[in-house]
């Protein structure tokens, strides 16, 4: 029998992270391609929001608020949002990158961290910021697509 969680929210597959982004902007594709050169886990699936199947697997996270920040669900249907969302995805990392996410324990980062994601976040879809992005920057490298497991 399903878990309340699955009924809610769903769940990435186990032992890995999804994460869910906006593929229509161009300032979320340019990040994603650069997780995935930076990623070392082999554990984080990227899915783009706009894909069906998102909202098949993932039946209780609105479209209007995954739009509004990026999103990682883990294999426990534990939901984790912007400046979260990329403390989780350093956390699954390998080495020393996962050291990155001990940042979020310093007293006043995640604070500091989340603000500055929503000022990054709200100019994403603003022409002069999606400019600064060179077209090498805006595209996906190595393939970035939905389902893609980076």
């Amino acid at each position: 029998m399903a878990s309340r969680a699955d009924d809610v929210r769903g769940r990435a597959a186990f032992g890995r992270l999804a994460v869910l982004y906006d593929g229509s902007c161009e300032m979320c594709v340019a990040s994603i391609a650069a997780m995935a050169r930076f990623d070392n886990s082999g554990a984080i699936d990227v899915l783009d929001l706009f894909d069906g199947k998102v909202a098949e697997q993932f039946p209780g996270l609105k479209r209007e608020d995954l739009v509004r920040e990026l999103h990682a669900v883990d294999d426990r249907g534990r939901v984790f949002r912007g400046a979260r969302a990329i403390s989780e995805i350093l956390r699954h990392q390998q080495g020393p990158k996962r050291w990155l996410a001990c940042a979020w324990h310093i007293p006043g980062f995640a604070w500091l961290a989340d603000r500055q994601y929503k000022k990054i976040a709200a100019t994403r879809h603003d022409k002069r910021a999606s400019r600064s992005i060179s077209p090498s920057q805006g595209r996906p490298s190595r393939g970035v697509s939905a389902g893609r497991r980076v």
